[in-house]
C-alpha cells in the first residue's frame, strides 16, 4: 500500500472503533492508551504543532476523566435517548426529511452492492453511520482501492464536515471533541491528497 492507503487503512480502523463502538468495549481499551501519549502523532505531517496540541490536550484530559465520564459522552453524543447534538448518520445531513435510513443511504447501499462489500452488523442498522463509514474506507483501502475516490466523494464528504463541526462545538466532551478534530484535519488530508472534488450538496441540520 502506498502512504495515502496506509493512513486510510490504520486510522479508519482507530477512528472508525472509536466512533461506532462504546469506549469500554474491548477492542477500544488498547486504542484509549494510543491516544493517552503523543507517539500515534508520529507521521502525522497533515497536522500542523498547533493541531497536534490542541487534538493531544483534548484527548489526554478527555481520557484522563476516566470510564464512566467517556461512556457517559459516548452515550450523549451517539445513543440517546435525549436529542443527539451531532447525529453520526449521513442521511440525517443529506436526506430533506433529515432521517435515518433516507435516500442516501440507498445509494451508499447500491455502491456496497456493485462493488461486493458486506457489512456484519447486530442488528438492522444503518451503515452510513461516520465510524462504520470510516471502518469501509479503511477495508477499501486494504482491498479495494480503486473505490476509495468514488466512496469519500460521493458518499462520506458530503456531509462529514457538518457531522464534524457540531461534534467539536461539544467541546465539554473533550475526549470525542479531540477525535473530531483529528479526523478534520485527517480528511482534509484524504481529500487533498486523493485530489477529489467533493460536489456541493445541500445539508438539511
Amino acid at each position: 500500500m502506498d502512504s495515502i492507503q496506509t493512513s486510510i487503512s490504520q486510522f479508519g480502523r482507530i477512528l472508525g472503533s472509536l466512533f461506532y463502538t462504546a469506549p469500554e468495549q474491548a477492542q477500544n481499551r488498547p486504542l484509549l492508551e494510543l491516544f493517552r501519549q503523543d507517539e500515534w502523532q508520529a507521521g502525522c505531517d497533515f497536522l500542523t504543532a498547533a493541531q497536534r496540541e490542541q487534538i493531544q490536550h483534548c484527548l489526554t484530559q478527555g481520557i484522563a476523566q476516566g470510564q464512566a465520564q467517556l461512556s457517559e459522552d459516548f452515550q450523549a453524543l451517539f445513543i440517546g435517548p435525549n436529542a443527539l447534538p451531532a447525529p453520526p448518520w449521513g442521511s440525517v445531513y443529506l436526506d430533506k426529511e433529515a432521517v435515518i435510513f433516507g435516500s442516501s443511504l440507498l445509494e451508499l447501499r447500491d455502491f456496497m452492492q456493485r462493488h461486493g462489500i458486506s457489512l456484519s452488523l447486530a442488528q438492522n442498522e444503518p451503515e452510513d453511520h461516520f465510524g462504520l463509514m470510516l471502518m469501509m474506507a479503511a477495508w477499501l483501502a486494504e482491498n479495494q482501492p480503486q473505490q476509495l475516490g468514488e466512496f469519500l466523494q460521493q458518499h462520506l464528504l458530503p456531509w462529514s464536515g457538518r457531522f464534524l463541526e457540531l461534534l467539536t462545538a461539544e467541546q465539554h466532551r473533550t475526549f470525542y471533541c479531540g477525535l473530531g478534530l483529528l479526523s478534520q484535519a485527517l480528511l482534509a488530508d484524504w481529500q487533498q491528497r486523493l485530489r477529489l472534488d467533493v460536489p456541493k450538496v445541500r445539508l438539511y441540520r
